[in-house]
């Protein structure tokens, strides 16, 4: 089972790429509407292993920002093995307005991460109701 360690890496490592990619995405919305932001959380929320020898990974997780206000938003971000995940696909995801009382319990950092891992029906509660955002100078 060698290829699974090396499988669950590389998803891992995707995931964060994208978590990444999706802040910088959520940090720029900020900045064009005037909204400084003051947390950031980063909540795994799903990893399956599948297939023949566990050859398949799939990892998803919310991106959380929060703002003065305070307000929060939030990009799901996905990565599969069986098909690759560019910075780009961060783009193509909406960015949520998160109601503040569904984040209550999340710590956020100001200077980088808080991280926690969740199971999804707790992170689709957190983005239950979520608006989009429908700004159309974000992509």
């Amino acid at each position: 089972m060698p290829g699974n360690k090396d499988t669950k890496l590389a998803a891992r490592s995707a995931l964060i790429m994208m978590r990444d990619h999706a802040k910088a995405r959520l940090k720029a919305y900020a900045t064009r509407h005037r909204m400084r932001e003051t947390g950031w959380h980063f909540m795994i929320d799903s990893s399956i292993i599948s297939g023949k020898d566990g050859d398949r990974v799939s990892e998803s997780g919310l991106v959380l920002m929060r703002c003065t206000g305070p307000r929060y938003f939030c990009i799901r971000v996905t990565v599969d093995s069986d098909s690759p995940s560019t910075p780009e696909a961060t783009s193509e995801m909406p960015i949520l307005d998160v109601d503040a009382e569904r984040v209550a319990h999340l710590i956020f950092s100001r200077d980088g991460w808080t991280q926690t891992k969740a199971i999804k029906k707790q992170s689709d509660k957190i983005v239950e109701n979520a608006k989009p955002v429908g700004d159309e100078q974000d992509a």
